[in-house]
């Protein structure tokens, strides 16, 4: 999943090579230059290739921190893990 979402921030920025900059400890906020608008898309973008709906009531920016915080925020939301009971 980390791959996938680097390589999303790498799409939505229209750079390649900013994908091999990242890594899963890299911070979407600050590494990624992604500005509010661009974060957005990306968040619309990770709810439908995840098929998963982000929870603004239980999302933090510092889930943002970094790609594995992301992705850990974002399994905890999958429908398959959701119907298991966690």
């Amino acid at each position: 999943m980390e791959q996938r979402i680097i390589e999303l921030i790498g799409e939505l920025k229209k750079d390649s090579a900013l994908a091999d900059r990242l890594t899963p400890q890299s911070s979407i906020l600050k590494d990624s230059g992604m500005e509010s608008l661009l974060i957005t898309h990306f968040i619309l973008r990770v709810e439908d290739e995840f098929g998963v709906e982000i929870d603004f009531d239980t999302f933090d920016l510092s889930h943002l921190d970094s790609i594995a915080s992301f992705c850990g925020y974002i399994r905890q939301h999958l429908p398959e893990t959701a119907e298991s009971g966690r």
